[in-house]
């Protein structure tokens, strides 16, 4: 059948189009399923990670006063979770919390760390429609200097902190311009 034929047929019959019908989405709204949301988290995962690890490695000098690369990694998460109508942060898992808005206090967040803190590299779940992913992020040696004591940097053991990335499975699409 040609395409001009069949959406012909869905003019006359009333179809919409196949994304307003996916999951039960109102109209002018979007579901993605689990596997787009996923990949979406991991491409998320990729640009912050390796954002941090560079400012580690090229703007961080542990001789010099300077902004803590997570901080400055915290204003790219705002600035991405605005365009994209996402949830990032970071979470204490197993070192103490180097700030206090990193601690886990409710019981999504407690799950989450609990989960990373069994030696697990990441949880998944959805809530709300929203697909969290949470991933265990290793706190290396320089990590360690300032996220660890002394004490606790001898007594070994794997240090992780956590990044928590929540996107919504469905959004409201953009107007036609």
């Amino acid at each position: 059948m040609n395409y001009w034929k069949l959406s012909l047929m869905m003019l006359v019959v009333g179809f919409s189009p196949i994304e307003s019908q996916i999951g039960g989405a109102e109209p002018g709204y979007r579901r993605i399923e689990t596997e787009e949301a996923r990949a979406r988290v991991k491409l998320l995962e990729s640009a912050y990670l390796s954002t941090l690890q560079q400012m580690h490695r090229r703007y961080f000098d542990g001789n010099e006063r300077a902004a803590v690369p997570s901080s400055v990694l915290e204003d790219v998460f705002r600035r991405v979770d605005y365009d994209n109508g996402t949830k990032s942060r970071w979470i204490a898992v197993n070192t103490p919390a180097m700030d206090p808005k990193h601690e886990p206090n409710d019981v999504l967040t407690k799950e989450i760390a609990s989960f990373l803190k069994s030696n697990n590299k990441r949880f998944e779940k959805i809530v709300d429609d929203k697909f969290v992913s949470g991933r265990a992020i290793t706190l290396f040696a320089n990590c360690q200097k300032c996220h660890v004591s002394a004490l606790g940097q001898q007594n070994g053991g794997r240090k992780v902190a956590g990044l928590i990335i929540e996107i919504p499975l469905v959004y409201k699409l953009a107007p036609e311009k």
